[in-house]
């Protein structure tokens, strides 16, 4: 995924690029670690979005151009821009199903990632996850993200991808370590993106451990990607049509 993929980043960085490209830019202050520039980040991030739903719909940036915006990205501004605009981190996502063993989990996470809890498509590629078996405040890390919200991630999972014509499968059975409290797989995905100029994400694999807290319930969930993010980016900004 190609950070692309999850979470939302490139969502934001488009929004970043759109500006950029209709001389929106914006700068944020050396010090915008402290919690009293959050207001001036929202604004910030608005106009960027304004400006891409506008710039993006006839005329999607080059890779090139595309790229040098990501590395213009404040890089203490990604746990913040990746998911901001996505809700309250501290939503609830209802109740939660505790006590369950680790083969249970690792039954239910297979059952999710390939067809979703609810059989909407791979919760990667659809948001279709079964948040009672994750805590509201789990941490999502991927190598450009990392967020401490179910509620924001759901809802970032649900606005990517096409899940009718994206994939997700898993490449190995889960592993389950049950001393260390801990589950991992690897799935190959890959799909079409909802953005104006339909890009296709071609096939990657991931790397995925969760964490399982002593009440059973998922806290952290870390993944890692075969392919480099520029490669994702460069495919975000390929038109396919």
């Amino acid at each position: 995924m190609r950070r692309l993929y999850q979470n939302v980043s490139f969502i934001f960085l488009s929004a970043s690029l759109a500006a950029k490209v209709s001389g929106l830019s914006a700068k944020v202050s050396n010090n915008n670690n402290n919690s009293h520039h959050l207001t001036s980040r929202r604004n910030w991030i608005g106009k960027l979005l304004t400006a891409a739903s506008a710039t993006y719909t006839t005329n999607p940036p080059s890779p090139a151009v595309a790229q040098q915006v990501v590395q213009e990205l404040p890089i203490d501004l990604r746990r913040y821009t990746a998911l901001a605009p996505l809700g309250d981190a501290n939503t609830s996502t209802g109740n939660k199903l505790t006590g369950l063993s680790m083969d249970s989990i690792a039954s239910r996470l297979s059952h999710d990632l390939v067809d979703g809890s609810t059989g909407k498509g791979g919760y990667f590629i659809s948001g279709d996850i079964s948040t009672e078996i994750f805590r509201d405040n789990c941490e999502f890390t991927d190598p450009t993200n990392s967020v401490s919200s179910l509620a924001k991630y759901q809802k970032a999972l649900t606005i990517l991808f096409n899940p009718e014509q994206s994939f997700v499968e898993l490449v190995t059975p889960l592993e389950i370590d049950v001393p260390k409290r801990e589950i991992t797989g690897r799935i190959r995905s890959g799909g079409v993106l909802k953005l104006p100029w339909n890009p296709r994400i071609s096939s990657y694999e991931s790397t995925i451990k969760w964490k399982i807290d002593d009440d059973g319930l998922i806290e952290s969930q870390i993944q890692q990607w075969s392919i480099p993010a520029s490669q994702a980016l460069r495919e975000t900004f390929t038109p396919s049509f």
